[in-house]
This record gives structure tokens, sequence and C-alpha cells, in this order.
């Protein structure tokens, strides 16, 4: 049997060996950017640790501020200067304007496969998307409408606050903003406020920074998609149980939509999208998941 899993491991072994001398070999043609060389296989994942973006900055140093390195199999270009980075935003935002297609779980989970605003491959669709989104939820119109809905809302943390402090208790204020974000965005944006335990027993604050952090940690798995399935870091795991949660809950609220549409007088942001579903308006079919996907970045 420990002969078997040898003969594997020394398989694996040759074959990301190979496939790193045979990218090693394209890119000698192409011009690049100077760069750290890292190793097989890892490439510079080595040279980045707590901090990434300090580690950056002292490569930028030595290597310039347009760098190339290798982060597993994954070509990376850092830009470190504000006039390079001019030109990558603004003078070619065109050719970089795409978002990388992330293979693991954070883009079949939680993005419902890319197809939010923030993640949404560049091209027609993801234009959609943003013209829904600017003319429907963020003009100074649409914003300065929910102007007596924030007030209110405010009022209600002031008083809560008053009490507390009349009652001689702690007021965790950390905790009073982040439902007041949580409440205001509710309201905005479904048209009702939603109680913590409606979401999951954790609370909307719990799940936002569950699914920020999620988002934010590097998965290996993105960088050499050969082991994305092991799943490492436990990150799949993580993001398909979020993903529940919040995916249960969309579907709460778009079926109370569905169920009430016609006895709504003021129509908010989700009655807006549900007008597009199976539309024949844009030239693609919305449906469900394209809704879930808007409605959570939104959100969040």
């Amino acid at each position: 049997m420990s002969l078997t899993w040898t003969s594997l491991a020394i398989v694996f072994a040759l074959f990301f060996f190979l496939r790193s001398l045979n990218w090693a070999r394209s890119t000698k043609s192409k011009r690049l950017p100077p760069g750290p060389k890292g190793f097989p296989i890892f490439g510079c994942i080595h040279l980045l640790g707590k901090f990434p973006h300090r580690d950056f900055h002292q490569l930028s140093k030595k290597y310039g501020s347009i760098m190339f390195l290798r982060l597993g199999f994954i070509p990376t270009i850092v830009v470190s200067s504000p006039q390079a980075a001019e030109q990558f935003l603004k003078t070619h935002d065109l050719v970089f304007a795409n978002r990388p297609l992330l293979l693991t779980s954070t883009s079949k989970h939680i993005n419902y496969g890319q197809k939010n605003l923030s993640l949404a491959q560049h091209g027609s669709y993801w234009r959609t998307v943003r013209k829904m989104c600017t003319l429907e939820l963020l003009t100074s119109v649409k914003i300065n409408s929910f102007q007596g809905t924030r007030k209110e809302e405010l009022n209600l943390l002031i008083e809560s606050i008053k009490a507390g402090a009349a009652a001689g208790l702690a007021v965790d204020l950390s905790s009073k903003v982040s439902s007041l974000n949580a409440e205001m965005s509710c309201r905005m944006v479904f048209g009702k406020k939603y109680a913590d335990e409606e979401l999951d027993e954790r609370g909307f604050k719990a799940m936002i920074q569950e699914v920020m952090v999620s988002l934010a940690t590097p998965n290996l798995g993105d960088y050499i998609p050969q082991i994305a399935s092991l799943d490492l870091q436990g990150l799949t795991k993580r993001m398909k149980a979020v993903s529940k949660v919040f995916d249960a809950f969309f579907e709460k609220i778009i079926d109370e939509y569905v169920q009430f549409k016609d006895e709504k007088i003021t129509k908010d942001f989700v009655d807006v999208m549900l007008s597009f579903l199976g539309s024949e308006e844009t030239e693609y079919k919305i449906d469900r998941e394209h809704i879930k996907a808007i409605i959570l970045v939104t959100f969040v």
C-alpha cells in the first residue's frame, strides 16, 4: 500500500514539475516585466506572508513599479505606482477591465458563478447589471428618496443608546452601528427590515463578516487548480455553508415579493430586478440566480 502511494506521489510531482517547465518555456519568448523567479509549482507564493501588500511593496523596491511574478500557475502583474496604475486603470482600462474567472468556492457558491456586479466578466451582461443598479438604486434621486428612512433608523439608534446610558448599561457601539447599516440596507433594498434570526442564528453582522473574511482569504486552489478539490484550507466547506444560509434567505425574500407583487404601491430595488425575471428585454435571460447574486453584492 505504501509503495502505491509513493508511486502516485512521484507521478503527481513529475506532472507538476513538467507543467512548470512547459510554462517557463512558453513565457521565455514573451516580453515580461522584471520580477522574482520563484520555484516550480509554487512560483513566488513563498514570498508573501501575513501582509501581502507590504511584501509586494518591498519587492517593488527591487524590481520596479511594474513587476511580474508567478503565483502558483497564475501569471501575475503587480503595479505599485500612481503613474503605472493610471496606465492600467485609465489609459488602457478596457484591456485590463476583465475579472479573473475563479474556479474555486468563492465564484461557484457565494457569487453564483460570478453573476454579481463586482465579479462578473466584463461585457454586455456586466454593463446591463451596472446600468440596472445605477439607474434604479444609486441615483441621487433614489438615494434622497430614502432620506426619511435613514433618519428614522438613526433616531431609533440614538434612542437605544440613550436608554442604555440612562440604565447605566455598557453600549457596544460597533454592534449598534453594524445593526444600523444592516437595517438601513434592508429597508432600502428589500423595502422592510428583517430580524437577525430570519437570516441565521448568528445574525447579519457575523454572516457578513464570514463572507468578507472568506472572500479576502487567498485560496491556494485559485493558484494551483490541480489541488482545488482537496480544499486544504477548508474555504470551500465554509463558503458552501454561508452560501446555503444566504440562498435560503434570498429565496424567501423573492417568494414574498412574487406572492405580494400586486399589493405593493412603492417599488423598491428587488421589485425592479424581479421585473426582469424571464424578460426578453435584455440580451440575457435574468433568472433567480442572477437576482440573488445582485441582491447579495448590493446588500454586502
